[in-house]
């Protein structure tokens, strides 16, 4: 290793230039950090669909296949590689020690083989605080941080107008279907005026058995939203309401957050490092009443609503903004290099 190795970043083409972690990529790549990486080219395509012919390629999405052999082959030339979505990359690189890894899964999806390569890793970057923390309980020496999800604050803003009668609801990832319509349908009977309605990806199929407990009424799914669609319904919202059963980053919390619709959810995973001093309102998994109990309040309460609305934007700003982001990963990379620095001068 050099004397002054650097970081490269891989990381695959944003599919949107508002939404997603992808965009970390384009912002670093923007304050001066070299990037490889998927693009989804024909030459890519190719050499990924003969990748997914052997082990350990064969499981993974052309991508990650990709990435995974940039983890394993790619000249070291002094650098570290960073890998914004390192789940995958963890657990089957030859190579940890001389890569990042970004994290998304909680540690409870974490099998004993993501366990053996965060040991080895050159760091380790999670996106809650609590898997960050247990990893430094068992490996002191990995340098690790938590960095949250960025957001496009430009983008995802409150509108000038006030909001309607409606409550939104995003995403089937790690989602609490059951409570969540249990709760549905207990607000749609308190409140005649008020109509809820649930984005899902557009591959997400409803389950019969799911579909059979949806509310009789005023209970839409919506599906191929584009980005500004999707940040007219959280910006038109009341409020944001999706129990969640485990989570660390959600682009739908900070999506919300910064569109300054309040949000009403599960107090689970990682949700904490997100919900600032009661900026979230947070219930135990499954507590129906407590959960009902919360969003009647806040449609009861305009002045509640416009409360929640300026915290939660006003936190979004301070934390979550690519700027800030950015600057997180910076900061963490000069650490990282330092250390890096200091171990191979002593040998």
């Amino acid at each position: 290793m050099p004397a002054t190795p650097t970081v490269r970043i891989i990381a695959s083409r944003p599919l949107s230039n508002s939404q997603g972690h992808d965009l970390l990529g384009y912002y670093l790549e923007r304050s001066s950090k070299k990037i490889s990486g998927w693009t989804g080219s024909r030459s890519q395509v190719f050499f990924a669909k003969f990748l997914r012919c052997f082990s350990p390629y064969r499981n993974l999405r052309p991508g990650r296949a990709y990435h995974l052999f940039l983890a394993n082959w790619l000249p070291a030339r002094g650098e570290l590689l960073h890998f914004t979505w390192g789940d995958a990359i963890l657990e089957t690189t030859r190579r940890p020690n001389r890569c990042i890894f970004t994290l998304h899964q909680p540690y409870e999806r974490w099998t004993p083989a993501t366990w053996k390569n965060i040991e080895k890793s050159a760091g380790i970057i999670c996106m809650a605080e609590r898997e960050c923390l247990l990893i430094r309980s068992r490996y002191a020496q990995v340098p690790c941080t938590f960095i949250p999800h960025g957001i496009d604050l430009d983008f995802w803003r409150p509108p000038p107008g006030p909001p309607k009668r409606q409550i939104c609801a995003v995403g089937q990832y790690m989602r609490n279907f059951d409570m969540m319509l249990r709760v549905a349908r207990t607000l749609l009977d308190l409140h005649p005026d008020v109509i809820f309605r649930w984005v899902v990806n557009p591959d997400f199929k409803v389950p019969r058995a799911l579909k059979a407990k949806f509310p009789p009424a005023r209970f839409e799914i919506l599906q191929n939203l584009s980005a500004p669609e999707l940040h007219r319904l959280y910006s038109e919202s009341w409020l944001f309401c999706t129990p969640y059963d485990n989570v660390v980053a959600s682009n739908a919390i900070v999506e919300s957050m910064a569109s300054g619709t309040p949000i009403f959810t599960t107090r689970v995973g990682g949700m904490s490092s997100y919900a600032g001093d009661g900026i979230i309102t947070m219930v135990e998994n499954n507590d129906d009443d407590a959960l009902v109990k919360a969003v009647t309040q806040c449609l009861a309460s305009p002045g509640l609503r416009s409360e929640l609305s300026t915290r939660g934007r006003q936190h979004a700003e301070k934390y979550f903004g690519w700027p800030a982001v950015v600057a997180d990963h910076e900061a963490y990379y000069t650490k990282v290099l330092s250390e890096t620095r200091n171990a191979s001068n002593k040998h």
